[in-house]
């Protein structure tokens, strides 16, 4: 029940940024090429949303385990093996996700209110809210996957 709430508001928020990448895309060529002046706002926009984008998306393919794996070593695995692997191998996503993502990204987060954005004038701060966001959500879908195994 959890999961598919986490599902759906990550589709959710994932397809409203990139409808807004496709129309501020669309603006700012339309601005730069029919106006001749370029609206300033919309390359710093659209690299922040591709930030957004790119790990939100990652964090959602954790969670329909959509992800890239490498599975030459696990393949090697039968049983009770490949259960041990699959637990050690989520122990050590939930171990990164929150050390870098959470932990790293609120130190980021801290940092970033420090400075503030050159054209959209917010605090790169709240930009970088994306990675504990992420970070919670990776978290979450692991312990998820942990959950299945057992």
């Amino acid at each position: 029940m959890l999961k598919s709430i986490f599902d759906k508001s990550l589709a959710v928020l994932l397809c409203t940024t990139l409808v807004s990448m496709v129309f501020v895309a669309f603006w700012g060529v339309f601005t730069r090429l029919v106006l001749k002046n370029q609206a300033s706002f919309t390359t710093e926009y659209l690299r922040y949303a591709l930030l957004w984008t790119s790990l939100l998306a990652g964090a959602y393919c954790f969670g329909e385990k959509g992800h890239i794996s490498i599975t030459f070593v696990k393949d090697k695995f039968k049983g009770n093996g490949l259960k041990a692997l699959n637990v050690v191998t989520e122990l050590v996503i939930i171990f990164f996700a929150v050390t870098v993502l959470i932990l790293g990204g609120i130190q980021g987060v801290r940092l970033g209110m420090n400075e503030i954005s050159p054209t959209l004038f917010i605090r790169i701060g709240y930009i970088y809210t994306v990675l504990p966001i992420s970070g919670v959500f990776v978290t979450f879908y692991s312990i998820v996957n942990l959950m299945d195994l057992f």
